[in-house]
């Protein structure tokens, strides 16, 4: 990497993201950098700003879920305190140091106090967000040319609704069937009564055993089919869940890691970002699993079509040590040529940090995975059930199939997934960052915004060929640079020695000039880049309340709220 600029860096060896970009994003930048906001909590704010929240709008008596994280375990005398404060200890977790609790409301502030106490955060909602997709990814060249490679041997950990048994995940002698752990109570009759975590399965895991044979012009085959999967059920009926439930199968996984063989942690659900991901609880438990020997996985999120869509990553796909998968729309196509970034599909940067992500893209619009018949999805969507007819031929082509399409981030993650785990059957001393950093450096780029897809797409064929090995693999922060520019800033060190920023990022990619148009005047709740044909402005917490206008004639930029205070 020279030090002249010429390969995209700067003389502090910094990526250069843009060549110039509007002096009021690098404005905001500066004063973003200096906002309390922006960093991590000082230790005398302990209280995330959506707990306070929440407390200002009940009543003294009202309980509270919060995930109280201490600055060792707690101790005897803690746990008699939060219980004479009128607190209800839910569970105890390891990822974290802590515990989750129902907290009244009116003694938030004396716990708040507690010298034993580090920080008080929201135990808020979490939710869950292949034949010609397997192609797009070149999962089908690996097969051939590796076939061995299926990921035996190799746990895969997947948090969701759970895993109702379909022919696809049923194994021949001397393959594991996937065993489930329960951590909430599951529906009457079924293992997974939404169907999102048996299909989310399909892709990881299944053989395409009900599309294969003679009758068979399409098969939906998952990327490892050879994988053992552990099926952590913390998600409701319904989809929906809590983050102690999340936290308590992330414990889970990190203490059975070595029985079970867990490499990979497949989460394909997240919430909204309430605060840095140095304090945010699922972070951090992320961060421990990623410690712990665990290539963790997770979805960017399915709210590009809020606003701009940028500032849209949930947590814990924020955590730079997690590998963020936002999804593309292969367009029913092998061919990657006209792939496109999906609509709902979450950009960076990540509100509060402005870490870059995602990391990598892959396709999850209209994926075809495995049906579980009679739960919500089938019942509620049922227009999304394949007819057999659609991948076999015979008589009865018009009954109801064994597949069905969905889409989302939440179904690009676990082709991430799959491919660890065969790089990992592969090499089964790869660590956590070689696989982050060979996924990415080995993704087919575009000249899209590393907002939008990442480092690129997803090519499970190259991964396997990649023999790159790296102390750390980080995702960057976006900073603003000098000459009006924005910059990544490597976090940590594994940025330096032989993952350097421009193998990853090929050089830089420019942010695009901002031309105005009719539908320019958007806002949006948190942090919004500008880019490409539009000028988005935000409101909420980045802007303090503020907005921005762009006036379709001559592109003048108004900018109202405490940030830019009237200015031009």
């Amino acid at each position: 990497m020279s030090s002249n600029g010429n390969d995209g860096t700067g003389r502090d060896g910094r990526m250069t993201m843009a060549r110039r970009v509007p002096a009021f994003l690098l404005l905001f930048l500066g004063l973003a950098a200096l906002s309390p906001a922006f960093a991590a909590p000082p230790e005398a704010h302990k209280v995330s700003p959506e707990v306070a929240k929440l407390a200002r709008a009940s009543r003294p008596g009202d309980l509270i879920p919060v995930i109280v994280q201490t600055v060792a375990e707690p101790t005897d005398d803690h746990m008699v305190r939060l219980h004479g404060r009128g607190g209800v200890l839910k569970t105890r977790h390891t990822a974290i140091v802590g515990y989750s609790a129902a907290l009244p409301a009116a003694a938030l502030d004396a716990l708040a106090e507690d010298p034993e106490v580090e920080r008080v955060s929201l135990d808020g909602p979490v939710r869950a967000f292949l034949d010609i997709a397997v192609k797009a990814v070149r999962a089908d060249v690996a097969a051939a040319e590796r076939p061995e490679i299926d990921g035996r041997g190799i746990g895969i950990a997947m948090v969701d609704t759970g895993v109702s048994m379909h022919a696809d995940l049923e194994r021949q002698k001397g393959l594991s069937r996937p065993i489930e752990i329960d951590f909430v109570e599951r529906g009457k009759g079924f293992d997974d009564p939404f169907g999102h975590g048996t299909h989310v399965a399909g892709i990881l895991n299944g053989s395409g055993l009900l599309s294969s044979g003679p009758d068979a012009f399409r098969t939906f085959r998952g990327i490892a089919p050879g994988a053992r999967l552990i099926s952590l059920r913390a998600l409701q009926p319904d989809g929906s869940g809590q983050t102690s439930d999340v936290l308590v199968a992330i414990d889970w996984a990190i203490q059975h890691r070595r029985g079970y063989g867990i490499r990979v942690l497949n989460l394909s659900l997240g919430h909204p970002v309430y605060e840095s991901y140095v304090t945010d609880p699922l972070c951090r438990a992320a961060r421990a699993a990623v410690a712990a020997g665990i290539v963790v996985v997770a979805a960017a999120g399915n709210d590009g079509r809020i606003g701009s869509g940028f500032g849209t990553i949930v947590s814990p796909a924020n955590d730079p040590s997690v590998i963020a998968v936002g999804a593309m729309d292969d367009s029913d196509t092998a061919a990657r040529e006209d792939d496109v970034l999906a609509p709902y599909s979450a950009r960076g940067p990540s509100l509060i940090d402005h870490i870059v992500k995602p990391d990598i893209v892959a396709p999850g619009t209209f994926i075809v995975s495995l049906r579980v018949a009679g739960s919500v999805i089938d019942l509620e969507h049922h227009d999304l059930v394949l007819r057999a007819g659609e991948y076999l031929s015979g008589p009865d082509g018009d009954r109801d199939g064994d597949y069905l399409v969905l889409s989302g981030t939440s179904l690009a993650a676990p082709m991430v997934a799959g491919a660890a785990a065969l790089m990992l059957q592969q090499d089964a001393s790869l660590r956590p960052a070689d696989i982050k950093a060979r996924l990415m450096a080995s993704a087919l780029h575009d000249d899209r915004l590393p907002f939008e897809t990442g480092a690129g797409y997803l090519d499970v064929m190259a991964a396997l060929e990649s023999d790159l090995r790296v102390t750390e693999a980080p995702s960057p922060r976006a900073v603003p640079g000098p000459d009006d520019t924005v910059v990544m800033e490597p976090l940590g060190n594994g940025w330096d020695g032989n993952w350097k920023q421009s193998l990853i990022w090929g050089g830089g990619r420019r942010i695009g000039t901002l031309a105005a148009t009719e539908n320019d005047m958007v806002t949006a709740s948190g942090l919004v880049w500008g880019g490409g044909s539009s000028m988005v402005g935000a409101s909420g917490l980045v802007w303090g309340g503020g907005s921005v206008t762009v006036d379709p004639e001559g592109a003048d930029l108004f900018c109202t709220g405490l940030v830019w205070g009237g200015g031009q």
